[in-house]
């Protein structure tokens, strides 16, 4: 799915996740930390200054008093010269020579590989740097190990070897050591602070990469109005979930559709109840240009909320004083009796093969308004028997009968039974779950419709989450961000709708 981003989806996005972003943050904060104080080693530094001066710069003979810029270009010149010749291997043997002298191969050990009595060139090459002061024909010898004492006396080994060895080699010019170097016993790395920033704000960084990688390749659909766009259709719904999520193995039980049904339940939460008035009203106004009042609901595939979607549906409707009935026409894993607690050994199933008809099998609620015919007991041949001429027969009767019949059908992407009632009903609706449902889950499940003729009549998305840190979620948290319930007399009167 193609993803335009506006610099304000960035900010809504990253804002939705501001709590994982600090949190990633602080947790690599505190592993810089740890790893400043318990893993990283303590270094120390001392250095030593040396003057550079050119051949022409020397006393030869008679005092030069003037030093013209012509001499300082040339120590200039030798400074990086004597930095080249400084890092070699013959001045590096030198030193190890040195080293020796004051260290035993046992003390150095530690700090530099000791092989055959001469410390590693490499590992004291490391050790130090040199560089000019700020451009100068000043030479400043550094030295960095794990020990301060041992740091400057590397600097000082190299301030005594420099002069006799640069004069042997080059022939030319000299340099003056200016002062000795001296033990410094506060460590300059690491540098916990700024350690402990740099991982707070490479934290940040890396979780902002995740979560627009994340985000960037997200496929399920989490835009109502991104989904009718796409496929040209109204959106009939948007459904927004109730809370209180299920486990993994509870979801779609009896037990967790119990507190999302709206008959006969008192707990669910004004906004949703809204939801489904809304989604009603805007069902009725599609209906009111087709052929017939039949609505077959359908998902993708099962575990969308597509049965509560259709039991809240049907009891929303019956409100507004319309005959509805409910079919179950799922007659492979039924649910609708457990829904509204009805026994299900006669039904649909048996209306269909002649052994009972509609009237005996029909359960009709305390609401007179509201009936329901369940699935009956399960058949082996359930897309025979909706595409069968009883079914259009049933549905001729029951169409008469009621202002509206909802029937809760299969899943489309696991069986064809939906295309069985393509040329009976006025269209079908198909539900979409929030984060769950995939466009290329709609996509297969558009191509099915089109090849069965059937009509689809608009999108419902269902458990919409606004925690859910996206955008879209942050979208759905403003659009729906105003409390539905209103309160008078002291009363809460959503307590009562």
């Amino acid at each position: 799915m193609k993803k335009n981003y506006t610099i304000k989806d960035l900010l809504v996005l990253l804002l939705g996740k501001v709590w994982y972003i600090v949190a990633a943050s602080i947790v690599c904060a505190i592993l810089a930390l740890f790893v400043s104080k318990f893993v990283m080693s303590e270094q120390y530094q001392s250095h030593v200054s040396m003057y550079v001066k050119s051949a022409d710069n020397q006393s030869t003979g008679q005092d030069k008093t003037n030093v013209d810029l012509q001499d300082i270009n040339a120590s200039k010149s030798l400074v990086q010269t004597y930095i080249v010749i400084l890092t070699d291997d013959p001045v590096m043997n030198e030193v190890s020579d040195k080293l020796l002298e004051m260290y035993t191969p046992e003390q150095l050990a530690p700090y530099f590989t000791v092989t055959s009595g001469r410390v590693s060139n490499d590992g004291l090459r490391n050790a130090y740097s040199m560089t000019a002061v700020n451009q100068t024909e000043v030479l400043q010898i550094t030295a960095t190990t794990t020990n301060a004492k041992l740091s400057s006396d590397l600097c000082n080994i190299m301030a005594d070897v420099a002069p006799s060895f640069l004069i042997r080699v080059i022939g030319a010019g000299s340099v003056e050591k200016i002062g000795d170097a001296e033990v410094y016993n506060t460590p300059v790395s690491p540098n916990t602070t700024k350690n402990v920033a740099l991982g707070f704000v490479g934290g940040m960084m890396v979780a902002v990469l995740v979560i627009l990688v994340i985000d960037f390749f997200d496929n399920t659909v989490k835009d109502s109005d991104e989904l009718g766009d796409i496929y040209q259709k109204p959106i009939v719904g948007e459904i927004m979930s109730i809370g209180g999520k299920a486990s993994k193995k509870d979801e779609g039980s009896s037990a967790d559709r119990k507190k999302q049904l709206l008959f006969n339940n008192k707990d669910i939460p004004f906004n949703i109840v809204e939801n489904y008035k809304t989604m009603r009203t805007n069902l009725m106004f599609t209906l009111s240009t087709t052929r017939n009042k039949i609505v077959v609901v359908s998902s993708p595939n099962p575990s969308e909320g597509k049965s509560v979607t259709v039991a809240n549906l049907a009891a929303s409707m019956a409100e507004t004083e319309n005959k509805v009935l409910l079919i179950d026409a799922d007659m492979r894993k039924p649910v609708q009796h457990r829904n509204f607690k009805l026994k299900n050994n006669v039904g649909l199933s048996t209306i269909l093969s002649g052994e009972s008809t509609f009237d005996k099998c029909v359960h009709e609620t305390k609401n007179g308004n509201f009936a329901v015919l369940t699935s009956g007991v399960l058949p082996p041949n359930p897309s025979e028997l909706l595409a069968s001429e009883k079914m259009r027969e049933l549905l001729e009767y029951v169409q008469h009968k009621y202002d509206y019949v909802i029937i809760d059908g299969t899943p489309l992407l696991p069986v064809t039974d939906v295309m069985s009632l393509a040329d009976e009903v006025a269209g079908v609706l198909l539900i979409a779950r929030y984060g769950r449902t995939t466009y290329q889950e709609i996509e297969e499940s558009m191509k099915k419709l089109e090849i069965g003729d059937c009509n689809l009549l608009g999108f419902v998305l269902n458990d919409i989450s606004t925690k859910n840190g996206s955008h879209y979620g942050y979208k759905y948290s403003y659009k729906y961000k105003y409390d539905y319930s209103y309160k008078y007399g002291g009363k809460d009167a959503s307590a009562e709708s």
